[in-house]
Order: C-alpha cells, then sequence, then structure tokens
C-alpha cells in the first residue's frame, strides 16, 4: 500500500505546531496524576537530569489534528498518539517529534510525527566516539549510561542517507544492534557483530541487565 508523500507547505506553521505540542506534553509529563508515567520512566534506569535535558513529555492520549492546520499537505490528519514524545532539536531548532506509542495496542512503537524533516537524533559527546542505536529511547538511555563520553545517534525510521552528515567523520563507530535490528542497522554493521538479545536498551535496563549487555560491546 502506497503511503502519500508528505509536504510541509509551511514550516513556520509546523514548526509553531509542533512545538506547541512538545511544550504542553513537557507540562503533562511533570504535571499531576501521570506519576506512573514518571515511575515507569525512572524503572527504565533514566536520571532526572537526562528527561528534563531531552524535553521528554507525555502526549496524554491519541489526538488527530487537520493537517492543514499544521501547514503539512498529503495526508488528512497529524496524529499525535499517546505516549512519550521525544523531540529532535537541531541548531535550536526543532526538526522532528517522535512519539514513543504506549496504549492501545501499539506498545514499545515509535510514531514520527507527520512533516517532521529526515533529521535523526544526535547527541553529542566529549569524544570523537560514536555509537549507532535504532530508537530514541535507546539513544538517551546509552549516552547517559556512557557518562556523555561518546555521541549517539538514533537512526529511528530515517533512510541511510540522512544519517551520512551526522555520521561522517565519526571515530570508532560502535553500532548496538537488538535483536530484530539486523535490516534496519544493516549499513554499519560488520560481519562480526553480534546483536544483543532483547528488544531494546530499554528493556534490558527494565530487566536489569542493560550494564552486562553494553560490557559485552565495550569491553
Amino acid at each position: 500500500m502506497e503511503t502519500p508523500e508528505k509536504t510541509v507547505t509551511n514550516p513556520g506553521l509546523w514548526n509553531e505546531k509542533a512545538v506547541a505540542a512538545t511544550i504542553k506534553a513537557s507540562k503533562m509529563l511533570w504535571g499531576k496524576h501521570n506519576e506512573a508515567i514518571q515511575a515507569w520512566l525512572f524503572e527504565s534506569g533514566f536520571s532526572l537530569e537526562t528527561l528534563r535535558e531531552a524535553l521528554l513529555g507525555w502526549q496524554v492520549r491519541n489526538t488527530r489534528r487537520p493537517a492543514d492546520t499544521w501547514g503539512t499537505e498529503g495526508v488528512d490528519k497529524i496524529l499525535l498518539p499517546e505516549g512519550l514524545t521525544i523531540p529532535v532539536i537541531r541548531e535550536k531548532e526543532l526538526k522532528r517529534v517522535v512519539i514513543f506509542r504506549m496504549g492501545h495496542g501499539h506498545d514499545g512503537e515509535y510514531h514520527t510525527v507527520e512533516g517532521s524533516a529526515p533529521v535523526p537524533l544526535v547527541l553529542t559527546g566529549s569524544t570523537p566516539h560514536t555509537a549507532l542505536v535504532r530508537r530514541e529511547l535507546d539513544a538517551l538511555l546509552l549516552h547517559q549510561e556512557l557518562k556523555k563520553e561518546w555521541s549517539v545517534v538514533a537512526t529511528g525510521d530515517l533512510p541511510a542517507s540522512a544519517l551520512e552528515g551526522p555520521l561522517k567523520g565519526a571515530d570508532s563507530l560502535r553500532p548496538i544492534a537488538m535483536d530484530n535490528d539486523a535490516e534496519a542497522l544493516a549499513p554499519w554493521l560488520t560481519s562480526s557483530a553480534r546483536p544483543l538479545a532483547g528488544t531494546s536498551l530499554v528493556d534490558l535496563a527494565r530487566q536489569g541487565t542493560l550494564a552486562e549487555g553494553l560490557a559485552s560491546v565495550f569491553n
């Protein structure tokens, strides 16, 4: 089934709407009655500092907005599904919004908000080393666990061409693949690469096996 091309006809309007949605979600995450979501994040190993710096938010319910009110055509509606909002910011401008879905039978799925630019999440480290993961939440957690020494890039659902710029000149590129990431990370995996057993780094953290898994990759 073909997906119609999504074209942003008014970038300023899209950015305005996306920023407003992101800010609202951030306030919702730290507001009253969402302690369960906060607990889930802390139980997944995230520090308060990491969550605050990432500007994570909580989209409290599935919401659909007319695409033209977001300056976008090619789809009828802009879907903001229930879940954790992850803003992708480049040069102080919001470029992409990713939502980690929770609820309604879509737990663990990642949704890129229509009209987002093909810009990956890049977390800069203090050394030239770069780690590559598939999922945005995994990128945030890994960057934290590596003490922000390594840069971490999340491929998300983007094509390999969108990663060329962020990975250009990267030293000691280290792809970290889970069991089902072979296809998504294929352009960067070597024949000797061994995926980690599991569905995500976040899941490993929740199981208490993240440290062991990372030791097998970085030692």
